[in-house]
Formats: C-alpha cells, sequence, structure tokens
C-alpha cells in the first residue's frame, strides 16, 4: 500500500483528502501507481485480489496487451477508467470479457485483409487515420481524421462487421505490439495508452 501512496504513508494527505501524493501539481498522476489516495490504493487491492481469484478469460480481459505491461499498471489502467469506484470495475471488466468473447475465439483476426474484404490501403484512404512514432510520454502516436471520412466509400468497399473486425486487429494485434515494441526498447515505459489527435 505504502509503494502505491508513493512511499510512507505517514506523508499521505489523510484519506478524507481527494488527491494523491503530487497530482495536485501534476494532474496526469491521478491514479498512477505512487500516487493514490489511501481509500484507492485499498480498492486497488481488492480489484488485484479479485482477479487472482477469477477464471482465464477475466484475467486475460485485463491483461489484455499482454503480461508486459505489468500487474500495478494494468490494474491501474482499468481503475482509473471506472474512477476507483470497485463495482464499476469490475461490471466493465465483465462486460469487456463478454464483448470480446467471438473476437477472441477467433484470435482477433490476425489478418486485417481477411477481417475488412478489403485492402487496408483502401480503407484507409477514405478513412485517414495513422500510427506515428511515439508522443513525449513514450505511448504511440494516433493521428485520425474523422472529419474527412468518406461514408459512401466506405460503405461501397466493406461493412460493419467488417470495420468491427478490423478494429479488433488494429487494438489487439496491431496497437498491442506497437506497446510491447515500445517496451522492449524502453523498460521505463509503463503507461499502455495512446496519444490521439483527431
Amino acid at each position: 500500500k505504502e509503494q502505491l501512496m508513493g512511499g510512507n504513508t505517514a506523508e499521505q494527505p489523510s484519506p478524507s483528502k481527494k488527491k494523491g501524493k503530487g497530482v495536485e501539481e501534476d494532474p496526469m498522476l491521478w491514479g498512477i501507481p505512487g500516487h493514490l489516495t489511501s481509500d484507492e490504493a485499498d480498492t486497488f487491492a481488492k480489484f488485484r485480489a479479485e482477479v487472482l481469484k477469477r477464471d482465464g478469460d477475466f484475467r486475460d480481459t485485463v491483461y489484455c496487451f499482454g503480461e508486459e505491461e505489468g500487474e500495478v499498471w494494468a490494474l491501474g489502467r482499468w481503475l482509473r477508467a471506472r474512477k476507483f469506484v470497485y463495482d464499476d470495475v469490475i461490471a466493465m471488466v465483465q462486460e469487456a470479457t463478454e464483448t470480446r468473447k467471438e473476437a477472441k475465439a477467433k484470435d482477433f483476426y490476425p489478418d486485417p485483409v481477411e477481417a475488412l474484404h478489403v485492402d487496408t490501403s483502401l480503407y484507409f484512404a477514405q478513412y485517414p487515420q495513422l500510427y506515428s512514432g511515439v508522443a513525449k510520454n513514450g505511448a504511440p502516436l494516433f493521428i485520425s481524421k474523422p472529419g474527412i471520412l468518406n461514408v459512401d466509400g466506405v460503405e461501397c468497399i466493406t461493412t460493419l462487421d467488417g470495420i468491427l473486425k478490423f478494429h479488433w486487429y488494429v487494438m489487439m494485434h496491431d496497437f498491442a505490439n506497437r506497446l510491447r515494441d515500445q517496451k522492449k526498447n524502453n523498460p521505463g515505459f509503463k503507461r499502455f495508452e495512446c496519444v490521439c489527435i483527431l
């Protein structure tokens, strides 16, 4: 608990405080290991215990980008997404586990052309989006231009089902590999997320 809160708990804000160590000065530290409040650290411990006792599918959902992310960072990513409200986190992981069940059974569609039923270059010509290096924080930089999406063009080349399958491929193969490669090249990289420019 002390490590999650940033060291000696005697130096931490009281549990009634809303912000962890250093968060007032840098809001990007909110919910990050080493900067949790006492209540957030308790919720983290409760969620960790739940993940350890659940079946493989629940755990696979939590560690969707691989074990390389690290336990503290993977669990923290889910907790931040629901502002450390334990019941909401559990509900979200259960919903995500159910939502990804069919795609997981198909290995998240490892062939993007087969998933989309068209060459990806044609799709991106209708809906420009790409990864371009990494941001200052080390996370992949994703650029998308939904404002110039050619809806008619997309409808001519693929289906909604094809787009959904393709986006499973992008998230679980392309994006996940970018995160793992970044971690391999920069062991200090811990926040498995991306910076999006729309």
